[in-house]
């Protein structure tokens, strides 16, 4: 039985939230909590960043069998001797829940396992396909500083951060998390420890430079950075109060400044742009699969 087409351009069941840390006694790594300031550090070169895109594209049905098309894209941005360019840009098109590949035209999804029940498991197991590039692009850089758009989850030989721009879970006590409505910007926190999924990680918020002009919420600006805490966490937590500012956004040119850093948005708009535009990608799949809508 062939696969057929139920749905163009599905939309997500529920918003992707980060992993919450493991319940445990609240841990700094350094006092006294107040707001710390430094940033003279020079960056380490080359700088990598590492950043990710997922699509949604179509959802296909064989009999009572469900599968999810999507595309799935990563890449690196390196900054060395003043330059910047992109690094192993890869785009793949995958099927959550195919048990072979499946062709519409020149598209070739690749299957990928469902991590779960129903539809919740099939964007899981999209997540995952984007996840898994990702840690492919970044283990293939060597040297220099890594930087990952999202939480650590890997580890490597050299330094590696990873940055938060939303900020759902909660890691400080009442008492702490005052401070960081305090933060002004080029200010962070004092490091605590954070456990999750068998990672040990030293972690803490900066604040952003703001524009001057409108009204913010309290959290505007806030970064979540973290990284392995076997590693210099310290010498690397001074020196993301130099790096993170220099290359924020503003929002005359993201929407999302400026958490969304000038290297990763440059690398999101080249990673979408390879991906393909999506109504080009929904006419081919309804002219060789049929139907939906």
């Amino acid at each position: 039985m062939a696969w057929r087409l139920l749905r163009l351009e599905p939309a997500s069941l529920q918003e992707e939230l980060p992993s919450s840390p493991e319940p445990e006694g609240f841990h700094p790594l350094e006092a006294p909590w107040e707001a710390k300031r430094g940033g003279g550090a020079s960056w380490p070169e080359p700088l990598y960043f590492v950043d990710g895109r997922e699509r949604a594209e179509a959802l296909v049905a064989q009999g009572p069998r469900l599968a999810l098309l999507g595309c799935v894209a990563a890449g690196a941005v390196v900054l060395k001797g003043g330059r910047t360019g992109f690094l192993d840009l890869r785009v793949r098109r995958v099927g959550v829940g195919l048990e072979g590949a499946l062709w519409a035209g020149e598209l070739v999804y690749e299957p990928v396992p469902s991590l779960g029940e129903g539809l919740e498991g099939l964007w899981a197991g999209l997540r995952a396909a984007r996840e898994a590039l990702e840690k492919e692009v970044a283990e293939g850089l060597e040297g220099g500083l890594l930087v990952v758009d999202g939480p650590v989850r890997l580890l490597r030989e050299g330094p590696l951060l990873g940055y938060i721009k939303t900020h759902w879970a909660h890691y400080l006590p009442k008492e702490q998390e005052a401070l960081l409505e305090a933060l002004a910007p080029g200010e962070r926190t004092p490091a605590f420890r954070v456990r999750r999924k068998g990672l040990e990680l030293a972690s803490w918020y900066l604040r952003l430079p703001l524009p001057p002009e409108g009204v913010r919420p309290p959290l505007a600006g806030l970064l979540r950075v973290e990284t392995p805490l076997h590693g210099p966490f310290l010498e690397l937590a001074d020196l993301s109060l130099g790096l993170f500012p220099a290359l924020a956004s503003h929002p005359v040119k993201d929407p999302r400044a400026p958490q969304n850093l000038l290297p990763v948005g440059g690398l999101e708009r080249e990673l979408g742009r390879r991906m393909g535009r999506l109504e080009v990608v929904g006419r081919m799949l309804a002219r060789h699969l049929g139907g939906g809508r």
